[in-house]
């Protein structure tokens, strides 16, 4: 009978050992493509306080300045994220003196100490009117179908709305409300 002499340094890796490292690297690699998903989340989440942040300082801004302002959408393209804007109204001037009425082509002008806020990519937000009744108001331009969505009017009065925001089409966080006297809040 022949024997075979052992070797005492034999390498190599046991079938167990191999299977234990690939679930370690399987575990692993689930954890990095899940954390990856967690940032644009954060994101998008970190996205809607700065829109309550702005809101919150437009109504401040229109009540302090008496001034009619309005948040202009833009929606996403293929090669721009979803933006948004604020602009202020600009109402006719009239000067009964020398019945001379002056009226400009665009209503609304952007206002040069906001910038666009760019949205990171796959966050929007949608704003649904709430119905409100306007005794007093007449202007077509800032209570009609075409105004914008979102306008505070500089008297402590804005357009109710509520807004959502959306991830990937998946709303995230609770609505955001703004009533008729222009009042922010998070439903959370």
């Amino acid at each position: 009978m022949l024997k075979r002499p052992r070797l005492k340094n034999q390498h190599g890796f046991t079938l167990i050992e191999l299977m234990v490292v690939i679930v370690i690297i399987s575990i692993m690699a689930s954890l990095v493509v899940l954390n990856i998903g967690g940032v644009d989340h954060r994101k998008a989440l970190q996205a809607r306080e700065f829109l309550i942040l702005d809101l919150k300082k437009i109504n401040r801004e229109a009540n302090d300045q008496a001034l009619i302002y309005a948040l202009e959408v833009l929606p996403a393209t293929d090669v721009a994220p979803f933006q948004y804007k604020l602009v202020r109204y600009q109402p006719v001037i009239e000067n009964a003196e020398q019945s001379l009425r002056i009226v400009e082509e665009k209503r609304w002008k952007d206002v040069a100490n906001f910038q666009m806020r760019k949205l990171p990519e796959r966050v929007s937000f949608s704003i649904q009117n709430q119905e409100h009744r306007y005794v007093n108001a007449n202007n077509d331009d800032l209570i009609g179908t075409n105004a914008p969505k979102v306008i505070w009017f500089g008297n402590g009065e804005a357009k109710p709305v509520k807004i959502q925001m959306y991830y990937d089409q998946k709303a995230i966080g609770a609505l955001i409300d703004i009533d008729y006297l222009g009042k922010v809040t998070d439903e959370e």
